[in-house]
């Protein structure tokens, strides 16, 4: 039916009719992509603060003004952190001279001395033993050498006495006058007694040196293992000492390594009351003056894929959340809960989020077309650097955040500034024709062709990548040829 009605159109058609708009089929650029809104960001905004609690002594920047890696932007007071510091470093010095006392300690010489002696009394010990002994030892030999002596005479002197009394006894039967040998006798019991008597010192003097020796060994072996005693816990002293003492050291040296790292530590928290610009950049934020309290900084950048840009608005969005549900009319307060914000204004990129079906489509490398609601006279080029790997829930859907990067520059551009990119995700410099030259006939794409002699005729075509104001095609068309637009037949 189709059929019929164009060329009914293109044979019986009313000459008052206005020739139909035809364009030529050639090769021209078409592109296809998928764009989103987003926002500019500077590559490199670092959120800075103290680690530490402080009163602001000095602040020496002020917003928008351009620093150099180094530079001190502010300080807090700094008295508690010269006293730690102070503290720690006589912590060192206990610590050093604890060292130097152990290193020089007299434990192990005074325990060897010790040994030294021990081993002297055990000789001195010994020798007095030993000369005790050899006392004893020529007591017992004199005693030995004095008893022979003694039974000689009480041999001789009983000899004697019964001799005598042998005489007396011959003598006195024959005459009545006391003889000679009975006069003796008295005398001689006397010395029988007296040699007796020496017998029996004699025979004493040997048991007791005897006695005595037994004694004095006895004593000398106590006095020797006494002695023996002391020179053994004098060497476990110097065992002792000397095993403890490279421990000892080891401790003391630990010690002195311990307080040092506190001092260390102690001089970085001091440093840390100053703080200085990390790299070159522009202060975009302050938030504090001199003698107000500042909290330790602990907020961090939510960074942008790919990239150190960070992604904008992501650290305000609780607070804005929070301020909308308590219906706030005050402005946002610039930089949030940080001190100071540096950014790097050298360089400037854009991030944006994109749906789950079009963030597919995109990779790094394709070329992007951004333009700014505050330079709406220009477009910018750009190259996709990265697409977040996960997805972020904004607005009830799934979307990615895509960072490109802008290769144009412009001084008129800003961090925060509102943008819209689009990304190129498919081009090409094949034939095309326009938009307006193909229509849908049920699952097939038809172009008019007009022929030479005015005739027009219904062509099926394939196409390809569809662009915004071109499509190319594959197949059907030649180049040259002529095509209905707008008003062609249908």
């Amino acid at each position: 039916m189709a059929v019929a009605a164009l060329t009914l159109s293109a044979c019986g058609g009313s000459g008052g009719n206005a020739p139909p708009q035809t364009v030529r089929v050639e090769r021209a650029a078409v592109s296809s992509g998928v764009d989103s809104g987003g926002s500019v960001s500077a590559l490199g905004a670092t959120n800075l603060g103290f680690p530490t609690a402080g009163q602001l002594t000095s602040v020496r920047v002020k917003v928008g003004d351009r620093v150099e890696a180094g530079d001190v932007l502010a300080s807090i007071d700094d008295f508690a952190a010269r006293q730690a510091l102070k503290q720690a470093q006589a912590g060192l010095a206990g610590q050093e001279a604890q060292y130097a006392q152990t290193k020089d300690g007299t434990q192990v010489g005074g325990a060897q001395n010790s040994v030294d002696a021990a081993a002297s009394v055990v000789s001195a010990t010994r020798r007095q033993v030993e000369a005790t002994l050899r006392a004893d030892d020529a007591a017992i030999a004199a005693a030995q050498s004095a008893l022979p002596r003694a039974q000689a005479g009480y041999a001789q002197a009983a000899q004697q006495l019964a001799n005598d009394r042998a005489a007396c006894a011959a003598g006195g039967a024959y005459s009545t006058a006391p003889a000679a040998p009975c006069n003796a006798l008295i005398v001689d019991q006397y010395a029988v007694q007296s040699a007796q008597q020496g017998l029996v010192q004699a025979q004493q003097s040997l048991q007791q040196a005897q006695q005595k020796r037994g004694v004095d060994a006895a004593a000398g072996d106590l006095q020797v293992a006494s002695a023996r005693q002391g020179q053994v816990s004098a060497q476990n002293g110097l065992d002792s000492a000397s095993a403890a003492r490279p421990n000892s050291l080891d401790a003391a040296a630990a010690a002195v390594d311990n307080a040092r790292t506190q001092v260390e530590i102690a001089r970085r928290n001091l440093a840390n009351t100053t703080l200085r610009a990390p790299a070159a950049g522009v202060v975009s934020a302050l938030n504090g003056a001199v003698g107000e309290y500042l909290a330790p900084s602990s907020g961090t950048s939510a960074l942008a894929p790919g990239s150190d840009a960070t992604i904008p608005g992501a650290a305000q969005a609780a607070g804005a959340a929070a301020g909308a549900a308590a219906a706030a009319a005050s402005p946002s307060r610039p930089g949030g809960t940080q001190f100071l914000v540096l950014q790097n204004v050298a360089q400037f990129q854009v991030v944006a989020p994109f749906q789950e079906v079009d963030a597919a489509k995109i990779a790094p490398a394709q070329r992007t077309v951004v333009s700014l609601d505050a330079v709406p006279e220009r477009t910018f080029a750009g190259t996709v650097l990265s697409v977040a790997p996960s997805g972020t829930a904004i607005g009830g859907s799934i979307e990615y955040y895509v960072t490109m990067a802008l290769t144009d520059t412009d001084p008129r551009i800003r961090d925060g500034q509102s943008a819209r990119a689009t990304v190129v995700t498919a081009q090409s410099d094949r034939l095309s024709v326009p938009n307006s030259a193909l229509r849908r006939e049920g699952n097939a794409t038809v172009a008019t062709v007009q022929e030479p002699d005015g005739r027009q005729v219904p062509t099926p075509v394939t196409t390809g990548i569809a662009g915004a104001d071109r499509t190319e095609i594959l197949g059907g068309l030649t180049e040259g040829q002529q095509v209905v637009v707008g008003g062609g037949t249908s």
